[in-house]
């Protein structure tokens, strides 16, 4: 058992990690998802009011009818992904995830008493139901005996209430988060381990836990929110430009559309692909490295802006000739850096005098200009004089290389090969283009290939 979001869940069960993985493909396993944020939206204005926070056109959707959006704000960020359903019961059910809980809620809830304050007619409503997700080839078979609609009706996507395995008052959507055939249960919570114990007793179903989800997500190209998108992520970014709907991107009325709708044609600083290689697993973090070795990435200092002062204590100099010192920022990550250093001639640094850093090739070679108060000199008790404090303010960025970066990896259970997503320069992402990762210090070559790693087999009308 791990905590994730808050929430004590299971990694395995009784199957190991590639045993679970493998039988989700095979047959079908029993997911519990009720981690997820369910949200009833209300009123007349439910729409618009759904429309004022995602991407997605909400008004075209059919009755029961589903669609995958995201959250975003004013700068294009992506604040969550979710599933928006409208339902035949005239109000939108909304799964969205369990770590954005409290952030998205109060999104909702900001919005819909703006829109009340204005006059609108919307509510909002938290179900306390559990959320099953039984996914692979053989789960609708399994299902199908326990439920009186004809579920081969019922494309992906698509959301129906029924009553399962005689527990009334669920509501069966046909979507997944592995890319096979399947589905998720919105099952009231008194009735849920009576549901789970009936679905069990089919041997082809069996419980699977966090290990298998992630691998089986991968596989599938799907996004993990908070590693492969992020609030400094735009959807044409993440490659999810599919999620924008047509009538919206000409309107350019959602949250951030100034920013996301030029970049559909324009050319983005970075994109989110696919990599398989061979060799040592793949994880998150890693840098991706063009084919030689060397990182890649866009220069700027949008990544880790430099700021902020440094206290300086020195000995005592007889003249004013110091060996040069390191400049060190620290990142939001934690990690300190070594940016730059600076050769001491005179108490004031310029431009002049900032040097390249030799820690590494990921500070370009033309530093920027720099201003320091003038140090605070006094005659020391040996004659020479005595730098107090030297107070260094930076009053530009220096130019870094924010390099390419895993977001999501490891091992295909299908493939027998690593799989992973990242993020690399627009000019790197094309399919086919031959790259590497640095792992545990060493280089590894990486193939950009098309997403999902493996087919998916969701259920369509034909």
């Amino acid at each position: 058992m791990v905590n994730f979001a808050g929430w004590s869940m299971p990694v395995q069960y009784a199957l190991s990690h590639l045993e679970s993985h493998l039988h989700t493909r095979q047959h079908c396993s029993l997911f519990d998802v009720s981690h997820m944020l369910q949200t009833k939206v209300f009123g007349r204005d439910r729409v618009k009011f759904m429309e004022s926070l995602v991407v997605g056109d909400i008004a075209e959707l059919k009755p029961d009818q589903g669609t995958l959006s995201l959250f975003t704000n004013e700068e294009g960020g992506i604040l969550d992904d979710l599933i928006v359903t409208s339902t035949s019961e005239q109000h939108l059910y909304v799964v969205s995830n369990a770590g954005c809980r409290e952030k998205d809620w109060a999104l909702m809830q900001g919005r819909a008493e703006e829109l009340r304050a204005a006059g609108g007619d919307v509510h909002l409503e938290v179900s306390e139901n559990v959320l099953l997700a039984l996914q692979g080839p053989s789960a609708v078979q399994v299902l199908q005996t326990g439920v009186s609609d004809d579920l081969a009706k019922l494309p992906f996507m698509s959301s129906a209430a029924m009553g399962v395995f005689g527990v009334p008052g669920c509501r069966v959507t046909r979507c997944g988060y592995t890319g096979e055939d399947g589905v998720e249960i919105s099952v009231p919570v008194g009735r849920a381990v009576e549901l789970v114990e009936l679905l069990l007793r089919d041997p082809q179903v069996q419980l699977a836990g966090l290990a298998a989800r992630d691998s089986l997500r991968l596989e599938a190209g799907l996004c993990l929110y908070g590693n492969d998108i992020d609030e400094t992520t735009t959807p044409v970014e993440a490659a999810l430009v599919w999620t924008l709907g047509k009538r919206r991107r000409v309107a350019m009325d959602f949250p951030g559309a100034r920013v996301i709708v030029p970049q559909i044609k324009g050319k983005v600083k970075r994109k989110r692909v696919g990599l398989i290689s061979t060799g040592p697993p793949i994880r998150p973090h890693m840098p991706i490295l063009s084919p030689e070795g060397r990182p890649i990435g866009r220069w700027g200092a949008q990544k880790w802006p430099l700021g902020g002062c440094l206290g300086l204590a020195t000995p005592s100099l007889a003249c004013l000739h110091w060996p040069p010192f390191p400049l060190l920022c620290h990142n939001p990550g934690g990690r300190t850096l070594t940016l730059a250093r600076l050769a001491w001639p005179s108490p004031c640094v310029t431009k002049s005098n900032l040097q390249s850093s030799q820690a590494g090739p990921h500070v370009k070679e033309e530093g920027t200009a720099a201003c320091v108060g003038s140090a605070h000199l006094g005659p020391s008790s040996g004659g020479g004089w005595l730098a107090h404090t030297a107070v260094l303010t930076l009053t530009h960025h220096l130019s870094l290389l924010c390099p390419g970066e895993v977001t999501s990896g490891c091992p295909s259970p299908c493939l027998k090969k690593n799989v992973a997503m990242g993020y690399v320069e627009g000019e790197q992402s094309r399919v086919g283009t031959v790259l590497a990762v640095e792992v545990r210090k060493k280089s590894c070559p990486a193939l950009v290939t098309r997403m999902p790693f493996v087919p998916t087999r969701y259920h369509t009308l034909k």
